[in-house]
């Protein structure tokens, strides 16, 4: 036997060394002929929402082939359907990981972030997403939604209190917000008209709020006999289900499950009347910008920096006089480093003080929403340079001329920066020190309302410091505060679990609020 030090050169002497390495490479090689048969099976069970067959077929895809990001796409996708949204956020994450630059990838690790209330995580998941594919309305409106959860909108969030904030995995039942789906899609209004479907689906909201693990049970159940009644639940939550399907040839697949089976009491899709195109009343030299202009956001995209700002200047060559090319540029300088923040700045400064003139060489060109974009861009400098009051201000000007969502969520979103950054400035674990020393000279000396003054500015200079939160609970105790002292102690233990003074002090306010059963048990898990 090899001895367990032997180095790879002398192993590759050995003469069955050669072989054994062959097969372990063509061994462990993607079969990609096999993967795509399997995925095209994942495919047409998705399409008969079978979401549980559809995961083992792409399961196995993935085992024959482990590198391709739609695989785990797709099986996300399946994991969404089913609920099971930490399962659909690690393949989300799976994806983005092997194909950074898919923004379809971002939607899948987005939705299940969303639906897990990680709407942080959703957030910057969506921005992510935006910067490949800016256009994207799976991707606006996943930020839209996670932003107005993060803030904590009336109505947002997962099963947000649409129908009152009810129980279950969806709130109450909520007729308003079904109604307003079925404005915007065909299929919901037709399924309405059933009254067999919405009775049950009333029954299975009401379940949510008694029982709600019987209702992922049942709402399981229900689904194999009519999958219209999760569509309808989710058209309620804002959700399409429709477009949450599998990648590559699913459209296909739909067709071919809906030729091979029941159509389940799918009503025929009635044809929408063509929309006419507005006239293009652009001038030739217009038209050559807005090409350039496209040719920039693509270099963009792809961070090529250098080219997509000759594509721009290409643009504003041909048509001065509108504000978009220009915003355009000055995103591009910002991308590219602090040292370009004044050249954009001016170029922007310039361009809002000739707005007028612009509109009128070319009507339009300085409209209030593209007013509104610069002032956004010129917020995003002073943002990045930490100078939130400016930046405050931008965007309280841009409200003045386009007031929309995006720009009041971002101002919100600085608003919550800036109190982070000016805690994060403010903290100073020397001036904590001198300022809990005072607290201790204060509570020995029996002043224990200058004593938590001492100690609350300790722990705003150190919010770590669990000895911290021990001190002035010992304060407050004194002050017969208990519930609040309690509340000290806990963030004391939070921070340092193994801090055995802070048992001590939990079991004593325990003690001293009649709850004796608990200052026991703070007693026996100090010891």
């Amino acid at each position: 036997a090899q001895a367990p030090g032997a180095t790879f050169p002398r192993l590759l002497g050995q003469p069955s060394f050669l072989p054994a390495l062959l097969h372990f490479t063509f061994a462990n090689m993607p079969d990609k002929e096999k993967a795509a048969e399997y995925k095209a099976k994942g495919n047409t069970a998705f399409a008969a929402k079978d979401f549980e067959d559809a995961i083992q077929h792409f399961t196995a895809a993935i085992e024959h082939d482990n590198t391709d990001h739609v695989f785990f796409s797709n099986r996300s996708a399946c994991y969404a359907s089913l609920e099971e949204y930490d399962k659909a956020l690690e393949d989300g994450s799976e994806c983005v990981k092997l194909k950074p630059d898919w923004a379809k990838g971002y939607t899948r690790k987005g939705l299940a972030e969303y639906f897990l209330r990680k709407y942080d995580d959703a957030v910057d998941t969506y921005k992510a997403g935006l910067k490949l594919a800016p256009d994207d309305p799976t991707l606006k409106e996943g930020l839209q939604k996670a932003t107005d959860a993060k803030y904590e909108v009336p109505g947002a969030g997962v099963g947000g209190g649409r129908g009152g904030g009810g129980g279950g995995l969806f709130g109450n039942f909520d007729a308003s917000s079904l109604a307003t789906a079925a404005a915007k899609n065909p299929k919901i209004k037709e399924y309405m008209k059933d009254p067999n479907l919405m009775q049950q689906v009333t029954m299975m909201m009401q379940l949510g709020q008694s029982n709600p693990a019987m209702q992922q049970q049942m709402l399981m159940q229900a689904m194999q006999q009519d999958p219209r009644i999760l569509e309808v639940i989710m058209a309620m939550q804002g959700i399409d289900v429709s477009t949450m399907g599998p990648d590559g040839d699913i459209e296909g697949a739909a067709r071919g499950a809906a030729e091979g089976r029941a159509p389940a009491r799918m009503p025929p899709k009635k044809e929408e009347p063509k929309k006419e195109e507005p006239p293009d009343n652009r001038t030739p030299a217009q038209k050559e910008a807005d090409d350039f202009k496209n040719q920039g956001n693509e270099l963009y995209k792809k961070k090529q920096f250098k080219e997509a700002l000759e594509m721009y200047d290409k643009a504003i060559e041909k048509e001065p006089n509108d504000l978009t090319y220009i915003n355009n540029k000055s995103a591009v300088l910002i991308e590219m480093g602090a040292e370009h923040y004044d050249t954009a700045l001016a170029a922007l400064r310039d361009v809002i003080e000739r707005r007028y003139e612009i509109n009128t060489a070319n009507p339009g060109g300085a409209s209030f929403e593209k007013v509104a974009k610069v002032f956004n861009r010129i917020a995003s400098i002073f943002e990045k340079r930490k100078d939130f009051e400016a930046a405050i201000g931008m965007y309280h000007k841009a409200l003045t001329e386009d007031n929309n969502r995006q720009t009041r969520n971002a101002l919100r979103e600085l608003e919550r920066a800036k109190e982070k950054h000016e805690k994060e400035s403010y903290l100073d674990p020397a001036k904590a020190e001198e300022h809990k020393q005072k607290g201790n000279e204060f509570f020995k000396g029996n002043k224990y309302a200058d004593a938590k003054t001492e100690y609350d500015e300790a722990i705003k200079r150190n919010p770590t410091d669990a000895k911290l939160y021990s001190n002035r609970a010992a304060t407050l105790t004194k002050l017969m505060a208990h519930p609040d002292a309690l509340k000290d102690i806990e963030e004391c233990l939070r921070l340092d679990p193994t801090f055995v003074k802070a048992y001590s002090r939990k079991g004593a306010t325990h003690f001293f609020m009649k709850e004796y059963h608990k200052a026991l048990q703070a007693y026996d898990k100090g010891l």
